[in-house]
């Protein structure tokens, strides 16, 4: 779901409908504070556990889901310090049911669970434009992760963090970036496992075409891979392919405040089938 959030988040914070399209007004920046509510409904069928903040990456849960269904409420805040420097802080909790098969009975069950899953710190960083392209760092690091394996739930503290690198250009009526990143995750040590979930590694690029000053059509396309699992010492799983499509729109209702839907579909086993979602963007 973050996939256009570097994009929308400058066009929500510095379009307006009475602005002359052009590439000052699409990336000029104003100091001050920018609200990202997100809600995000995620659907597999595969027997893997997901978070989607920053990224979607595929949880250390050894437990074999049949299916899953989780749902993620995620609020960001961005605060501009200078046009080239922004902090940002995003918290979020979920909602998630995960059916599996009980061997001993051979029953059909469901678990459900609901709480608070991670706090995350950190900064967005824009350059100097290259040929009309604007160069962008942004770095996290997660503060507080909750997270489960079978039947323990344990708070980790400052175990992940996420860098990405993007460039982004306009070329009427089309805003387009290309990025890169890279995810890292240290051990968790839980009562009984010892669990190691991979790092990740990814690039990707997006296209919002403007179809008014009002409506913007959004595209996606990323290829993430996830390394080895290992739990207690032992491999458990290969690298693991994560590639993604997203469709989406956003609607600028004025000058502070924007709506936005997505819908993006994995396109491999190990991908979610389908995550859709509903952004509120404010600019204070």
């Amino acid at each position: 779901m973050r996939k256009i959030f570097l994009i929308l988040a400058v066009l929500t914070s510095s379009l307006f409908a009475s602005d002359e399209l052009n590439i000052d007004t699409l990336f000029k920046k104003q100091i001050g504070l920018r609200s990202i509510t997100s809600f995000s409904l995620l659907s597999t069928g595969n027997a893997n556990s997901y978070s989607l903040y920053p990224n979607i990456t595929i949880g250390g849960d050894p437990t074999v889901w049949n299916d899953t269904k989780q749902v993620f409420l995620t609020q960001t805040f961005i605060y501009t310090l200078t046009p080239k420097f922004d902090i940002l802080i995003s918290g979020g909790g979920s909602y998630a049911r995960q059916e599996y098969t009980n061997f001993f009975t051979n029953e059909y069950s469901a678990k459900n669970r609901i709480g608070f899953d991670n706090l995350w710190l950190g900064f967005i960083y824009t350059g100097d434009s290259i040929a009309e392209l604007v160069p962008q760092i942004t770095f996290q690091t997660a503060i507080i992760q909750r997270e489960k394996a079978i039947n323990q739930t344990k708070n980790f503290y400052l175990k992940s963090q996420s860098l990405q690198a993007s460039l982004r250009g306009y070329s009427d009526p089309v805003v387009y970036s290309i990025y890169t990143g890279f995810g890292y995750n240290q051990n968790r040590k839980f009562k009984q496992f010892d669990i190691e979930y991979g790092h990740s590694i990814y690039i990707g690029g997006d296209l919002s075409i403007i179809l008014s000053p009002k409506i913007t059509l959004d595209l996606g396309a990323e290829q993430r891979f996830q390394t080895e699992q290992k739990i207690n010492g032992y491999q458990n799983s290969e690298i693991r392919s994560i590639p993604t499509l997203s469709l989406g729109s956003t609607y600028s209702i004025n000058s502070d405040t924007a709506v936005s839907v997505s819908a993006s579909f994995g396109g491999s086993s190990a991908s979610p089938d389908s995550v859709f979602g509903l952004s509120l963007w404010k600019k204070f």
